[in-house]
């Protein structure tokens, strides 16, 4: 795809710059998305008339890879550090943290729009490539979600995520509603594998009321 395409592109730059030397596997700069096969159809023996096939329709939200993207291009030979799903008071943002060589930066950008809400800028932080990840080498968070959701119970739900690198390792840490209790699941964001489940804790009447849409998925 095209925004796959464009963060291939900057990943490849911020690579280049000096960022590449860290202890977080970097993906291949060539890399792009797998292409889906276009939809067909056959037409009746004796009708001219051509099939019309309409297209997938794309989700109206935001990808993790285009609001990654997003960041990469705002901010000169930046890289990533964290991207987190923010589902504080039922609405919905993703917050993108990184750094260049001589800043920090913040961004809340809207999940449907792509609009940035909010910016920070912060001093320089240390230890910078043991900090930071390539978005192209992670498991989808979709995938994130079914695997924490697997590893607390059937009728578990996802309430939201949290990606980042520390130390060079790369992980998803996953907020799970099961049963009226709260448990964060962390996992290997290159792989899924689940590395530790929080003890279940009741959650109190005033959380509910905080937060309106546990059952969104991105």
């Amino acid at each position: 795809s095209m925004n796959k395409k464009m963060l291939s592109m900057v990943m490849a730059g911020m690579f280049a710059v000096g960022f590449g030397a860290t202890g977080v596997q970097a993906a291949d700069p060539t890399a792009t998305a797998p292409t889906t096969p276009a939809a067909t159809t056959s037409a009746p023996a004796g009708d001219t008339t051509a099939a019309t096939v309409e297209a997938p329709r794309k989700s109206m939200v935001l990808t993790m890879n285009e609001v990654a993207a997003i960041f990469l291009g705002k901010y000169a030979n930046s890289a990533i550090h964290s991207i987190e799903l923010d589902t504080d008071y039922g609405r919905f943002a993703y917050e993108v943290e990184g750094y260049t060589t001589k800043h920090t930066y913040t961004i809340k950008v809207d999940v449907i729009t792509g609009k940035i809400l909010k910016e920070e800028e912060d001093g320089r932080e240390k230890n910078i490539p043991s900090k930071i990840f390539n978005p192209l080498d992670v498991i989808d968070p979709h995938k994130a979600e079914a695997i924490a959701r697997a590893a607390v119970g059937d009728s578990a739900i996802s309430k939201s995520w949290e990606l980042k690198a520390e130390d060079g390792k790369v992980t998803y840490e996953v907020k799970v509603i099961n049963n009226d209790e709260k448990v964060d699941v962390i996992l290997n964001a290159l792989d899924g594998t689940v590395i530790t489940k929080s003890v279940p804790e009741k959650i109190v009447q005033e959380e509910e009321d905080d937060d309106t849409g546990w059952t969104f998925h991105l």
